[in-house]
């Protein structure tokens, strides 16, 4: 179900021209809240439920407007003021999941680390603090890692995954079928979910051989016993396409776009009325 919220690609605008921020202009913009998430609806196309969301980082810059990670998220970690990001995006989401969860409408929450945050030491008990103060259970949040295999299974990192494990926190392999998210890390790290990356889905209608991956991907997933979402899911037809070859969860503009949190509850009641049905408890 595509409801009024939801854009096409067609509509999202054109990019603004912006020169990569100093350290300076990051810095005053983290100390004025100017970065937030925002908000993209995962679907489960089993039940047809809102069964998850994923925060991604926007900029609401004074003079440029809404800037996506793209204009800032090398710069951030050059300056190493990744760890400064995550941790504003993550209280923010958790502040948003316990409202949401009180008007009985809780939802796993997604966020991504990088591989330069997991080094940190004290990533997995700062995270742990944080779900505590806001009474969010650890099985509510997922944490998507990418170039998993740049991890040394002795490091700090793997520490950090494991210890999130251990709390009850969810672990999805980012980018899956790319880049270092190979199999051999399945052997590896404790993940619990797959990301198949977006453009397998963008060639399902072209190149036969992309249908096949998402399918033995599937298989895959289902044998391991850990979840799978297709990310990049923007039309109607892939939707009923993904849905045929037995995927369980998709996240895509076809659904809904990354919207700021005021926009979000709108979104889902809006969903909930549109497909009458009820969002099911995590």
């Amino acid at each position: 179900m595509k409801t009024s919220a939801a854009l096409s690609l067609s509509q999202i605008p054109a990019a603004p021209k912006v020169q990569e921020p100093d350290a300076q202009e990051l810095r005053q913009g983290l100390a004025d809240h100017a970065f937030v998430g925002f908000y993209q609806p995962q679907l489960s196309l089993k039940t047809g439920t809102i069964s998850g969301l994923e925060v991604l980082a926007r900029w609401r810059h004074p003079h440029n407007g809404l800037l996506t990670p793209g204009y800032f998220l090398q710069a951030l970690e050059r300056h190493d003021l990744m760890d400064e990001l995550f941790l504003r995006l993550f209280e923010q989401g958790l502040i948003l999941r316990q409202k949401l969860a009180s008007l009985n409408l809780p939802l796993t929450m997604s966020f991504n680390l990088q591989p330069s945050q997991l080094s940190n030491p004290i990533l997995s008990q700062a995270i742990k603090v944080l779900l505590r103060t806001h009474e969010c259970p650890a099985r509510s949040i997922i944490f998507e890692i990418t170039e998993t295999g740049t991890l040394n299974p002795c490091s700090v990192a793997m520490n950090n995954l494991l210890q999130l494990k251990l709390l009850g926190c969810g672990l999805s392999m980012d980018d899956f079928g790319t880049g270092f998210s190979s199999l051999e890390r399945l052997c590896d790290v404790p993940f619990t979910e797959l990301k198949l990356d977006a453009g397998f889905v963008h060639k399902l209608d072209t190149h036969s051989a992309c249908t096949a991956i998402v399918a033995h991907t599937v298989s895959l997933a289902a044998s391991l016993g850990v979840s799978l979402v297709i990310e990049g899911v923007e039309t109607p037809a892939q939707l009923k396409r993904l849905k045929t070859l037995g995927v369980s969860i998709v996240q895509g503009y076809a659904v809904a776009p990354p919207m700021a949190d005021t926009a979000l509850l709108p979104y889902i009641l809006e969903y909930i009325a549109g497909s009458q049905v009820v969002l099911t408890s995590v």
